[in-house]
Parts: structure tokens; sequence; C-alpha cells
């Protein structure tokens, strides 16, 4: 299985388990090698408005959102 491929398998894992801030953290280096992906941006949107994640998470994806977008 591709890198690319275990690494989104990982993210739905992530967000679906709770694990909301490592997916954040994941989706930092699987934007750096991959490029954005909308999909994952969508995922990590959900996740964040279904958990109760702290501040600073909010604050990451925020960050991430627009890092990539540039």
């Amino acid at each position: 299985m591709p890198r690319r491929q275990r690494q989104l398998d990982e993210l739905h894992d992530l967000c679906r388990s709770g694990g909301v801030a490592r997916a954040v953290d994941l989706a930092f280096e699987h934007f750096a090698i991959f490029g954005r992906d909308d999909e994952v941006v969508d995922l990590l949107a959900d996740a964040i408005e279904a958990a109760k994640v702290p501040e600073d998470v909010r604050r990451r994806f925020v960050e991430l959102d627009a890092t990539s977008q540039r």
C-alpha cells in the first residue's frame, strides 16, 4: 500500500477514534509531502465540529488550512 494511502487511512482512523489533535499534526506532514487535499480538510473540519477539541487544536487546523492554500 502506498504511503499516501496509509496516511489517509491513519487520518480517518484518528478522526474516528477521537485523535483529532494527532490527525491535524499528521495532516501538516501529509500536505507537505503530497500537497493540499480538500478531502482531508473536510474530514478534519467534520471531526473538529463533532468532537470537543481544545482551542489550540482548532487554531492549528485554521493554520493548516491557511498555510496549505498558498
